[in-house]
């Protein structure tokens, strides 16, 4: 049985479709593309006078066959080594409920025996996801780079919630929301997400909430910068 993992690129929002195209060479065409920022304060930008830095996030499920296919032709045929291309990080899939949606993510190669490979190279990155109130992503990162963050990539996001749940430390959690994706070296997460919580916690205007994800593989961190 084939593991799955989900395949994380981020990169500049006009290399997007450089991207996907790739994807699809590839046969394995993107699920899901959403269009982000990057999390540099806008008065440093105003004072520099250049603009924010417009991203796109392309998020694909792969087997692992196909994993160890797209991340060396994503360094030799895509450069993403070089600096501002974009990086990609894989995050392990734990668990498909129904062997219809397992075929439907695998593209039908979930029997496929699994290629042996061995981890490209020691890997100590974790995605720490925050997610805050409109508005206040900034003051997130900056919070985020007390703890030790070096840069990461906000997107938009809409909260849910029932009736009964829409207040939670005073504040409506059905609104409007900005999601960080941030990775980081594993020895620096808990500082970062601590940092985090004691500044723009819960209970304060930004009511950030943040959690982490493990990485198996990445790809893009040579030279790059999240920024």
């Amino acid at each position: 049985m084939q593991d799955l993992f989900i395949l994380i690129t981020i990169t500049k929002s006009d290399d997007a479709n450089v991207f996907l195209d790739f994807f699809r060479k590839h046969e394995s065409v993107c699920e899901y593309t959403q269009l982000g920022r990057g999390a540099a304060r806008s008065e440093i930008l105003d004072m520099l006078g250049i603009e924010r830095s417009k991203k796109a996030v392309l998020m694909s499920v792969v087997t692992h066959n196909k994993l160890y296919e797209l991340l060396p032709a994503m360094e030799t045929e895509m450069k993403i080594d070089y600096p501002d291309r974009g990086i990609a990080l894989a995050v392990p899939l734990a668990c498909v409920i129904s062997r219809t949606t397992l075929e439907y993510l695998s593209g039908g190669k979930q029997n496929d025996p699994m290629i042996p490979h061995e981890r490209r190279k020691e890997n100590d990155m974790e995605m720490i996801i925050a997610i805050c109130n409109k508005g206040y992503a900034d003051e997130v990162m900056d919070a985020a780079r007390k703890g030790g963050a070096t840069g990461g990539t906000v997107v938009n996001a809409k909260g849910t919630a029932s009736e009964h749940e829409k207040k939670f430390y005073g504040m409506f959690i059905a609104d409007e929301k900005e999601m960080l994706y941030i990775v980081s070296p594993r020895e620096k997460r808990s500082n970062i997400m601590k940092s985090i919580t004691q500044i723009v916690g819960p209970g304060t205007q930004a009511h950030a909430i943040a959690f982490s994800l493990p990485v198996a593989e990445t790809a893009g961190f040579k030279l790059s910068s999240e920024e």
